[in-house]
Formats: C-alpha cells, structure tokens, sequence
C-alpha cells in the first residue's frame, strides 16, 4: 500500500485545505519530513492512518479532537487519500466527528462521522464502519497492526532496549496478544486458593454440624466433639439415632390408639350437630309455607286477567309493523348522508394519514440511529459481566498482612522524599541547559543570516551568482548582524550574556563562528550536567518506580479476590495518579476489617447494574428490529392511505347522486309525526307486555317459595326420623357387651333425647381426646424434630469428609501447576508461562534486529537474549550486548546514546518485520520512522541512513521524521512543514 496524494482540510494544525501530491516522491528510495518543532510532521501519518481506519495513529489522539483549531468555522474537516495497492489506484475520503457553523442562521450543528471508499472498478462503498471494514480487508491489518508496522514512533522502542522482564513483558503482552497466558496463570493460582478454601470450608462445615447435633446425654456428645476423631463422633451419633428411632416407634402406637377414638367420637358429633340443625330447619320452612300460600293463590289470579289481553297486544303490533316500514325511507336517507359524510372525513383522514405516515418515517429513521449508537455503547458489557462475575467469587483476605503492606508503604513515603530532592538538582540543572541551548540557537540564526549578506554583497550585475548561477540578482539578502532586528525572534529575552553582548554590538558588525562554538560547547556542558542529575534522579525514580510495582503487584495479589466495587475502587485511585492510589491504599488497609460485607453487597449491586445493561442491550435489539419493522409498516401505510382517499372521495360523488333521487321518493314530507305516531302505539304495548310479565313474575315466585318450603320440610323431617333411628340402634349395640366399640354417652335406649343434647355431651368427650393427643404429639415432635436433625448433621458430616479429602488431593496438584505457570518452583528459573511464551517472540524480534545492528555499527554489536534477572526476581527477557571487538558480552543499558539509539531503531525494525510476520506477511510499500537521529555523530548517522535505505530496496518508500540539519544535506527528496504567523501550519514538497 502506498499513497499517492493527499489532501487534507482543516486537520490538526493544518488550517485550511492542503494537498499533497506523494507521487512526486516516488515508489521508492528514503525521504525527509522536516519542519520546526510542533508544526505538524507526524500529523501527516496520523491523516494518512485516520484516512483509512478512522483514527489517528496514537491511543491519545482521538478522532473528535482532529479539528483544527485554527479553521475557520463554516471550514470542513476531511482527509482525502489516493493509494495504490497491488497495481490499483482507490481513493479514500473521511471526515471526523465535529461542530461546524450552520449554512443556515446561527449557531452551530455536530457533523456526523463518514467515509467514501471508491474502488478501482468505479464501485463506491460508504459508511464509516463499513469503509474501515473494507479497509482491513484489502490491506490485511488493522489499525493497531498498521500503526505499529508502517510506524516507528519517536522513543518509543527504547523502552525495549533498556527495559526490565517485565517492562517488555508489558510491551510484548499488547503487541503479541499474550494477555490470556497470563490470564491463565492468575487462574491457575486462583483455583488453587480456591480449593485450599474449599478443604478449609469442609473443616469448619463438619465443625459446624457437630455442633448442631442434639443429643440428651450432652457430656458425652462434647467429650466426642473436642477429641476431634471424626470415626468416633460418627459411630456416637449413629447409635444415638438408633435409641431415638426405638422411642419413636412406641409413641406412634399411642397416638394411633387415640386418634381412634377421636374420629369415632368426631364422626357421631357431626352427625348429631347436623340433626340438631336440620330440626331448626325444618321449624323455619314449615313457617315459610303459612305465609306464602295466600300469596300465591292472590298473584295466579292477576296473571290469568292479564294474560286474556293477547289479542290487543297482537293488534297493536300489527300497527307498529306498518309504521316501521314507512320510516325505512327516512332511515335509508340518513344513512347514505352519514355515509357522504364518513367518506369526506375518511378522505381528510387519509390525506392527513399520508402526512403522518412520513414525518412517522423520518423519526423511525433517527431513532434506529440512536438505537444503534446505544448498542455499540453496550458492546462490551458482556465481557465486563463476567469479569464482575467473577472479581465477586474472588472474596476473602488475609489480615495478617495488612502490618507488611503498611510498613511497604511507608519505606515507599521515605524513598519518595529521596526523589523529591534529586528532582529539584536536576530541574534547576535543566533551567541552566534550556537557557544555553537558546542563547546557542539564536546565535548560530544570526551567524547563518550574517553569511548569507556577505555573500550578496559581493554580488556584480552580469556575473553569476556563486550559489545559484543567475546573472541577475534582483533581490539580494542584506548583511544580518546582531542588533538589526533579531530582538524579536523567541528565545532572546532569556538568551543569557553571550547574545547581550552580541546583541549590544554596533549594527553590520557579524557574529563569528568562534562566539558560535563557544556558545555550543557551553550548551553541551549544561546538557551533560542536566543529563548526569537527570540519570541520578532517573535511578532513585527507577528503585521507586520499582518498589510502586512491586507494591502494586502486592495490593494486586491482595485484592485478587476481593469484590469488583473494591478493585474498582483502588483501580480508580491508580487512574487518578500515583500520590491517589497510595492514599486510597492507606485509607483501605485501615478499614479493611469493617468493609468486607460491604465489599459483597457492592460487588452484587455492580452484577446487577451489568446485568440490567445487558439486558438493555437486548431490549435495544428488539426495539431495533421492531422499529426497522415500524418503518416498513409506515411506509405502506402511507401508500394504503393514498388509495383509501382516492377510493372515499369516488364513493361521496356516487353517495350524492343516490341521496337526490331519494328525495323525490320520500312518503312523507314531516318525519317527525310519523316517529310520534309510532312511538305512542310502542308505549301502549310496552305497558301492557311490562304488566303481563310483572304478573307472570310474581306468580313464579311465590310458587317458587312454596314449593321449596315444602320440598325442605319434607327433606328435614325425614333427616330427623333417620337420626333418630340409628340413635336407637346405637343404643341396642351398645347394651350388649360384645357391640361396646367405645363408650358413648348416656347410651341406653330409654334415654330420648334431643340433639341439641347429644352435641354437648359428644363435644365433652371429644375436648378430653384431644388433650392426651396434644401431649402425645408434643412428645412425639420433639422426639422427631431430634432424630431429623441428628440425621441430617451425619449425612452432611458423611458427604463433607468426602469433599475434604477430594479437595485436598485436587488442591495438591493444582498448587505444584500453579507455581510451575507463575515461575514459582524452588531451584528453577523464575520464568513465568506468559514469559516463556514471550521469549519466542524475542528472539525472532533480536535474530531481525541484528541484520540491521551489525551494519549500523560496523559489525562491532550483536544482541543477545541472556537470563539476567531483574529486581523483582522475575526471568527469562534481559537482553544484552556481544562486544566483537573485545568479545565481551555486556547489558545493553552500557550503550552510549548513540548505540542506543542504534540498537532501539534495530530493534523496532525488528519488531516491525516480526508484526508484519505475524500478520501473514503482508508487505506494505510505505514506512515512517519518527526517532532521534539528532544523538548521533556523522559515521553512525551514515550507517543508520544506510540501513534505512537498505528498507527501501525494492518497491518500498521511507519517510523519515526528523529536524536534524544533517539530514537535510543527504535526503534530496522533502515534505516541508512550515508554522504560519497567522496560525496553523502548511506542508510542500521539495525535490
């Protein structure tokens, strides 16, 4: 992939529209992007990088903040792109999201994001996701991938060369994805704490049982419990239960013999409360039938006169009839005026429907918008679930620690005083440079203008000029010299004595280039000072920054299972700053004793707040397909309410039409008389069918009342016959001793007496039943209540001792894996399984590096992976130096800061190739290197320059970033970028 041209408009500091045409630089060979400080070089890769995925080239550069600040307000903002791959020509243009002028009134209207990739066979793709995702497809990578292969970013691959296992391992866990080993062995560590709380869990939960068991001869029980043999408390308990069950067997024979009793005793109170009250019953009906008798007799005889007026009643419906038939006219007049006028409301329904049904239309189209923009808000929810998911399982700390992590802390306070005070030598040293480097900047300005009006003043009309060969020179340079203007240029304020003295020179009198050295070499000499306390200041940072890791993997080691609320919170204080979290980590570890409920409520609360957004999201999916769903429907219900106005205003025309001619068929002109007329004989039947069925009513229900009176008082009294029967032949059972089933009251058959007796005599009886049975109950309960919970404590005391023993097997081989993934073993090399992973990617990394090392330095460095351990203990990424000099082998933190720069930019050529590798060997056609070339002497910036060129072998183009001058005496070809007075920045290109 290679760009052709570029335009960009009101992007970064680049304020209005720009164009690049990259084909002038041709598809190969190395060129220079130069320009001062801030002007906006490494913006040209992050416009190329926006313009195919829609971001910048770094994480802090998000596509909202690309505007421009110096556009002016009715300016777009985009980014055009021609590139060519694999012979063809795309073009790609994308704008950001941002705030524009509105063309129309005042104020401002947020500019969505949007792309157009237009294909070689003319096809055009749109959409900002779906660009980028075509994007990836054609090139085989996606941002992160190209931004790191078709990028070498300034400082950022020294960190590789002289950083530690872990800070490598930082690097490597983004770059090669190797998160999920490590992930893996925080897993493996968790599973085995996990199931040494488990054997812990099934220690206590026997504990607990035991204690819970109920038992009458306690002394015994606690002598079992406190000897600890769980054989002896099991077989104590068991032979408990067996006297408990015995006992229990007995009092069910008891209660069985009582209960006997009591439902025979129960059965015959019922019965005699039944006949007691069908005694009272049949009292009542019997009074019942005497009043209702002569009532029935009186409504018979107003219902048979009534009843002889049929033939009125059918005369006058013969009348009504006709009188009907003649308002049919007026009723089919009425209707079809009604309908004329449904028909006109209908068709200015419709019309309004059609209306609706389009303003309905655009709104189902923004909200299936916003719809969308929510569910990607809630992308990852799912992933963030489980994670709370599983910070909520993770509970339960060692307090014994809380002393170790204080004392951690406070050693942390006086180490951090340490840095305090070298930070302080070094800023006033770093004063002293910036003011050295200035005075030496605005020297050499005035030397360099001070050569170029020498030159001119020797200039002759007609003689070619020694620079550029014109005979004619229409504007030649005056002779700068300090005082004639320079005042004004940045920096001369504080430019300290040496340009005072310059600037306090009569006006045409030159700087010499011996002011000029001597300014530098004092500019070196304070950089040198400033880069001394500089490194001092970066050991005591460094020990500090190491012991803050170290403290920041302890408090990860000990909030590992603590609740997500909680890891949330000392997450939140590393966010804020170093001096946050170290507080918040104070506050923590003395309210650690009292939070640890609270930590459990908070974790549940954050599940439940995923949980809901979950949930959100798929409600939003639904409401998605059913809005999609809702403009569909509009959209045909706009076009059914076209027709149906069409078809309501042909059916008024035809309604009209039939109205007219049936005016002029009308029988009668009054409407009114006819309706009266009819109405009146209506109310004449009305009244005589309401009198005829009144009579009928009463008479039904008088005849009702008496036949049920009746009917009841004959049930009753046979009722009461049949108690009084069986009472007999109770008594005759009774008196023989052979029918005595159980004692009954009173029961000899001279005995007559009523039921209201028998049911207070039965209920004497039953009362006293019922108090043995409620003793023997209560009895068997607590027996029962005993033996149930005495089972249960052995059957869980049974499965626990299994659980123990199975945890503790698994936890043993679990804890010997766990230590061998985090590099844990005794007499091993600390190298965790993350590591071991990583230390394949590094070697390819180094092997690519050193095609590139050895020439830039001559053949005299090779890296080497080597086991040097770093100060946390951790193993297996150090990296040294083979000196083939001397055949030395040193750590490469020895380098001197060109060989530094020599091994970072190897090293992250190497990486780039590795990337490129693992991305399936896609080959792109453009490369940017953004590093400090400005630390390195003239030989070493020769071989760096040729191994640079060596990238650009074949079809590849190499754009360096850079405003050392050197380079721009050895790379002809440029992108210039020039900072404009009136703001904003412009770039051209010189060949």
């Amino acid at each position: 992939m290679r760009p052709t041209k570029l335009t960009i408009s009101a992007f970064g500091p680049y304020a209005g529209e720009m164009t690049l045409e990259l084909e002038r630089l041709g598809d190969r060979g190395i060129y220079l992007i130069t320009g001062d400080t801030g002007a906006g070089k490494t913006t040209i890769f992050d416009a190329i990088t926006f313009a195919l995925y829609g971001n910048a080239s770094g994480e802090n550069r998000k596509p909202r903040m690309l505007r421009s600040k110096y556009a002016l307000a009715e300016a777009r903002t985009f980014v055009e792109m021609e590139f060519v791959y694999n012979g063809k020509t795309y073009r790609l243009r994308r704008n950001p999201e941002y705030l524009r002028a509105k063309q129309r009134g005042e104020g401002e209207t947020k500019e969505r994001p949007d792309a157009l990739l237009e294909l070689p066979d003319g096809n055009v793709i749109t959409g900002d996701r779906t660009v980028t995702a075509r994007v990836e497809e054609l090139v085989g990578l996606n941002r992160e991938q190209f931004s790191q292969i078709a990028m070498l970013a300034q400082g950022s691959f020294s960190r590789l060369l002289s950083g530690r296992t872990e800070d490598r391992g930082a690097i490597f866990r983004e770059i090669f994805r190797t998160r999920p080993y490590q992930k893996f062995q925080e897993r493996l560590k968790d599973k085995a704490k996990g199931l040494y709380g488990a054997y812990a869990d099934s220690v206590k939960s026997i504990g607990q049982y035991a204690g819970g068991v109920m038992a009458e001869d306690g002394e015994r029980w606690r002598a079992a419990v406190e000897s600890k043999d769980l054989e002896a408390m099991l077989d104590l308990l068991e032979e408990m239960i067996r006297e408990d069950e015995s006992g229990a067997a007995g009092l069910e024979q008891d209660l069985k013999a009582v209960r006997e009793r009591s439902g025979l005793l129960g059965q015959h109170l019922g019965e005699a409360r039944s006949a007691a009250k069908a005694q009272e019953d049949a009292q009542r009906a019997e009074q019942e039938l005497r009043e209702n008798r002569p009532l029935f007799e009186e409504a018979k005889a107003v219902f048979e006169r009534e009843k002889g007026r049929a033939g009125e009643r059918e005369q006058l419906i013969g009348e009504i009839s006709r009188a009907q038939e003649n308002l049919k006219a007026y009723d089919e007049h009425d209707r079809l005026a009604a309908d004329s006028r449904a028909c006109q409301a209908e068709a200015k329904g419709m019309e309004a429907v059609e209306a609706a049904a389009g303003n309905e239309a655009e709104t189902l189209g923004l909200k299936l918008q916003e719809l969308q923009e929510e569910v990607d808000r809630l992308q990852t929810v799912g992933e963030e679930l489980v994670a709370a998911r599983s910070a909520s399982e993770r509970l339960g700390q060692n307090r014994q620690r809380i002393a170790a992590h204080a004392r951690e802390l406070s050693e942390y306070r006086a180490e951090e005083r340490k840095l305090a005070a070298a930070q302080r030598e070094y800023q006033a040293a770093d004063q002293a440079r910036r003011a050295r480097e200035g005075e030496y900047q605005e020297l050499y300005q005035v030397f360099l203008d001070s050569q170029a009006g020498i030159l001119a003043a020797g200039l002759k009309p007609g003689q070619p000029c020694p620079v550029c060969g014109s005979l004619e020179h229409p504007a030649p340079a005056g002779r700068a010299a300090a005082g004639d203007g320079t005042e004004g240029r940045p920096g001369a304020p504080g430019a300290g004595a040496a340009i005072h003295e310059a600037l306090s020179r009569p006006s045409h009198t030159p700087v010499t280039k011996e002011q000029v050295d001597a300014a530098s070499r004092r500019a070196k000499e304070a950089s040198d000072a400033a880069a001394k306390l500089s490194l001092r200041a970066g050991g005591v940072k460094g020990s500090l920054d190491q012991r803050f890791e170290r403290m920041k993997e302890q408090v990860e080691g000990e909030i590992g299972g603590w609740k997500e609320s909680w890891q949330e919170r000392i997450r939140g204080a590393q966010a804020k700053g170093r001096e946050a979290f170290l507080a918040e980590w104070k506050l923590v570890l003395e309210q650690l004793d009292g939070v640890l409920g609270r930590q459990e409520e908070a974790g549940e609360q954050t599940i439940r707040g995923l949980e809901e957004q979950a949930k959100r999201r798929g409600q939003l999916e639904a409401q998605k397909k059913k809005a999609a769903q809702a403009l569909e429907n509009c959209r045909e219900r706009r076009q059914e309410a076209g027709k149906a106005r069409l078809r309501a205003e042909t059916r008024r025309t035809e309604l009209e039409r039939q109205i007219a001619e049936l005016k002029k068929r009308l029988p009668h002109g009054d409407r009114a008389a006819a309706e009266a007329e009819l109405t009146e004989r209506r109310g004449r039947l009305l009244a005589m069918e309401q009198a005829l069925n009144a009579a009928e009513k009463r008479l039904n229900e008088y005849s009702g009342r008496v036949s049920a009176a009746e009917a009841r008082a004959q049930a009753l009294n046979r009722q009461l016959e049949a108690f009084y029967r069986q009472q007999e032949e109770r008594c005759v059972i009774c008196a023989t001793p052979q029918g005595s089933l159980s004692p009954m009251p009173d029961s000899s058959p001279e005995a007559h007496l009523s039921p209201s007796d028998w049911v207070r005599q039965l209920e004497a009886e039953l009362a006293g039943a019922g108090e043995i049975l409620e003793r023997l109950e209560a009895r068997r309960n607590r027996l029962h209540h005993r033996l149930e919970t005495n089972r249960l404590a052995r059957d869980n005391m049974v499965r626990q001792q299994a659980a123990m023993e199975a945890a503790r097997q698994q936890w043993t081989w679990v804890k010997a894996m766990a230590d061998t993934a985090a590099g844990e073993v005794n007499g091993k090399d600390k190298i965790t399984f993350e590591t071991y992973v990583q230390m394949a990617y590094f070697e390819r990394i180094i092997a690519r590096a050193n095609a590139r090392f050895m020439v830039m330095s001559g053949g005299q460095y090779e890296l080497k992976r080597c086991m040097e351990e770093d100060g946390r203990g951790k193993n297996g990424l150090g990296l040294s130096v083979i000196d083939h000099y001397n055949g030395s082998e040193r750590s490469a933190r020895t380098l001197s800061g060109g060989e530094s720069f020599q091994a970072s930019l190897s090293l992250a050529l190497g990486l780039s190739d590795e990337i490129q590798s693992q991305a399936g060997g896609i080959r792109l056609d453009t490369m940017f290197v953004d590093e400090g070339f400005g630390s390195l002497d003239g030989e070493s910036l020769n071989l760096a320059v040729k191994a640079l060129a060596g990238l650009a072998e074949g079809n590849r183009l190499v754009g360096i970033i850079s405003h050392v001058p050197e380079l721009k005496e050895r790379i002809e070809k440029q992108i210039v970028v020039t900072k404009e007075k009136s703001g904003g920045s412009r770039a051209e290109i010189v060949i």
